[in-house]
């Protein structure tokens, strides 16, 4: 049996993990982007050869660039370079083992913000952001819904279930009292709760986002003036003909103007259509699989936790899968880009977001594949960059601060080697990441990433802790244990290897260790437990349940 016990180098590069050559804005310090081409995605334009000064982490100048510049005390020469806002993932579900093997990778793919719709510990969460405002941590800045909302029978043990309408106040106010930054609300609410809770969200300040209630279109969640619509819900509703993928010139005109008119934004999170459609193609031939899924170079930075989950939903799909059902599922995806891309003609703003961690959606590096996918489907490069930039500041009413390069917002910055509105594809040419007060050069974003490498060098989706993780979290350990009647009594011998997954002491305890520093100390506990019951001699088990009980 492999030992799994994280080996000294992971624990160094843990502890230190903020500690590496990137330059940090000292407070009242200025750091001076000289001879830099600003991208300006309100106007859509370039506006060359300039000079950006940073005090404090703002922008405090952006002048006509002068060779003076170049010999000031902080100047980072940058001509040719283009500085674009930081990106957004309007759509994220953090659900990391530990913080370290997800929001630093955020920060690598030049993503400097994320809107969090609920799953993990809000509380935790609100530690995450502490550390990253502290410098505990590489992250970028999160905005959270600290919940998702569902009616009477939540899908996630999670989730807050509000599906009367005298829980609505007191539910909402005891989410903006925990600091809930934002709404997310489930289809399974009834119409008239729904309807409620948005308009008592807004009453309270806050921005919501969700699927539309089942049965009910995008026009009529845009009357209740719901601010993001969440994967296209609602459209199947909204045209009359959607099961033949068409619709009237009459239907978008309508749909657009009603959005337009309640600025209600679209988060479509089209990506993950191409894993769908990967899938549909593994089925047809076996022999991409490779190739398509767990092999993929891109996926080398996914936490192995992710990759057991993904792994499970995949071999369940394929042994269901059909060329009829591929066929409706190409002509659904380019009748959704087709949909996006007359939305954005007619002025509709959207939200570039990616639903991660969901199968084959990669930390970071997704993002810039949603926007492909927009451009492919015939948006605007400009609309695109305006839909991870310039519409989240809108949609979250922080025009000032975020989505522009401008006088007085924050100095949440992308250095491109390339022209970004040349080619939407140049968002990934990235040079250096301003965030927080932090300086990433292109160094520095290799080491982020080199670090992810070491951090999950010793796990594998065969680790049972690895191997279950993601179920823990949806559904609770008590309900995983029952999933698995052969593992609740005690092993001989130092583990056990399965055909899917392989169980040893270290497992459970590792994952016990994670639960505990997620605030989640019963489940922590139970995991204990259920090791002990497998392991019944293993010391450290039998400490770390004296230590927790104390």
């Amino acid at each position: 049996m492999r030992n799994i016990t994280l080996p000294l180098v992971i624990i160094t590069c843990l502890a230190s993990f903020t500690s590496f050559s990137a330059r940090t804005i000292e407070a009242h310090a200025q750091i001076v982007l000289s001879d830099i081409n600003v991208v300006d995605v309100k106007k859509g334009e370039v506006q060359f050869n300039k000079d950006v000064v940073i005090t404090n982490n703002k922008i405090t100048a952006i002048r006509p660039h002068s060779p003076s510049a170049n010999e000031a005390k902080g100047t980072i020469r940058s001509h040719g370079k283009y500085l674009l806002p930081g990106l957004w993932d309007m759509h994220t579900h953090i659900r990391s083992y530990t913080a370290q093997d997800n929001l630093p990778m955020f920060i690598a793919n030049g993503i400097t913000g994320i809107r969090d719709l609920g799953i993990t510990n809000h509380e935790l969460i609100k530690q995450w952001k502490q550390q990253i405002n502290a410098h505990e941590l590489i992250g970028p800045r999160v905005v959270s819904s600290a919940v998702i909302i569902e009616g009477a029978s939540p899908r996630f043990p999670s989730s807050l279930s509000i599906s009367r309408a005298d829980q609505v106040k007191p539910e909402i106010d005891k989410l903006v009292a925990q600091g809930a930054e934002i709404i997310k609300l489930f289809q399974n609410i009834p119409a008239d709760v729904f309807t409620q809770i948005v308009n008592y969200a807004h009453e309270k300040g806050l921005k919501t986002s969700g699927h539309t209630p089942t049965g009910w279109s995008q026009i009529q969640a845009a009357d209740i003036k719901l601010d993001s619509i969440e994967h296209l819900f609602g459209i199947s509703n909204t045209f009359q003909a959607y099961d033949t993928y068409k619709f009237s010139e009459a239907e978008m005109d309508r749909l657009a103007h009603v959005l337009k008119q309640n600025n209600t934004f679209q988060s479509p999170t089209i990506v993950g259509y191409k894993y769908r459609e990967k899938l549909y193609r593994v089925a047809l031939d076996p022999t991409k699989n490779d190739a398509t899924f767990e092999h993929a170079e891109e996926y080398k930075y996914t936490p192995a936790y992710f990759k057991a989950w993904w792994k499970g939903i995949k071999d369940r799909a394929l042994t269901n899968i059909d060329i009829s059902e591929f066929e409706n599922q190409q002509k659904q995806f380019k009748f959704h880009q087709t949909i996006l891309t007359e939305l954005s003609q007619h002025g509709v703003k959207m939200l570039a977001g990616t639903d991660t961690p969901n199968p084959y959606l990669v930390l970071g590096s997704s993002l810039h594949d949603e926007l492909l996918l927009y451009v492919e489907s015939g948006m605007s490069t400009l609309e695109a960059l305006r839909s991870a930039t310039l519409y989240p500041g809108e949609y979250f009413g922080k025009e000032a601060l975020i989505g522009q390069v401008k006088v007085g917002s924050y100095a949440d910055l992308v250095i491109l080697n390339h022209n970004p509105l040349d080619d939407i594809r140049h968002t990934r040419s990235i040079d250096k990441v301003i965030t927080n007060g932090h300086i990433y050069n292109h160094k520095d974003l290799s080491k982020i990433k080199e670090r992810q490498l070491v951090l999950l060098a010793n796990l594998s989706p065969r680790d049972f802790d690895q191997y279950i993780y993601m179920d823990v979290r949806r559904n609770g350990l008590k309900a995983v244990q029952e999933k698995y009647p052969m593992l609740n009594k005690p092993i001989k011998g130092g583990g056990v290897a399965t055909q899917d997954y392989d169980v040893n002491p270290e497992h459970l305890l590792r994952l016990s260790k994670s639960l505990d520093s997620g605030l989640q100390k019963k489940q922590a506990k139970l995991a204990l437990e259920w090791n002990s019951l497998m392991f019944p001699n293993h010391q450290a088990t039998q400490d770390a349940l004296k230590a927790l009980q104390k």
